[in-house]
């Protein structure tokens, strides 16, 4: 039996105060934030990425894949070779990645093309094959700030951020870079 069951309490007890202060605490740490910002922009750009994989699919079943630039030399936004131009019911927004540095989202396209792809059938394409990356695991410059994560779309759909590139990106990377010191 409980003889103290009219007594008033008052006031919390030691262990309560400390449990709502570590609560506290760690709900405003920097690295729980961090962790949350990276985790909301993992959602948002494997959302974005798996959208648009719905809509290759959707037109490759009456044609193939679209045959854009591996990224466009001129303007993204008005460049006739770019995939944000030649995929139009794209809402523009999905083919900026949220892990891409703010210099980069200013140009409206911060993802490359895998080019090898061009004008095949989605569903003819082996299982690894990707479709599109973020493009910064191509910049070399070490004064642009790589991101934490970096989005990939492959042609099964799989749609995913990863923290290190994959060996077929790696090289399709390196082979980019030679084009590129050409």
């Amino acid at each position: 039996m409980f003889f103290h069951r009219n007594r008033r309490r008052r006031g919390f007890g030691l262990a309560e105060v400390l449990i709502v202060g570590a609560i506290v605490a760690g709900a405003h740490s920097e690295g729980n934030y961090t962790y949350a910002i990276n985790e909301a922009n993992r959602v948002k750009g494997v959302h974005n990425l798996k959208q648009i994989y719905t809509i290759l699919q959707i037109e490759s079943m009456t044609d193939r894949l679209p045959s854009p630039a591996f990224y466009p030399k001129g303007d993204p936004k008005t460049d006739p070779t770019s995939i944000v131009r030649i995929m139009k019911d794209v809402p523009p927004e999905m083919f900026i990645s949220p892990f891409a540095p703010e210099a980069l989202k200013k140009t409206g396209l911060t993802f490359v093309w895998n080019d090898t792809v061009n004008g095949k059938q989605l569903d003819q394409l082996p299982k690894g094959t990707w479709l599109m990356i973020d493009i910064a695991a191509f910049i070399t410059d070490p004064n642009v700030p790589k991101p934490t994560s970096y989005l990939v779309l492959y042609a099964n759909g799989d749609a995913m951020a990863v923290d290190t590139l994959p060996p077929d990106i790696v090289k399709a990377v390196q082979e980019a870079q030679e084009k590129g010191k050409k």
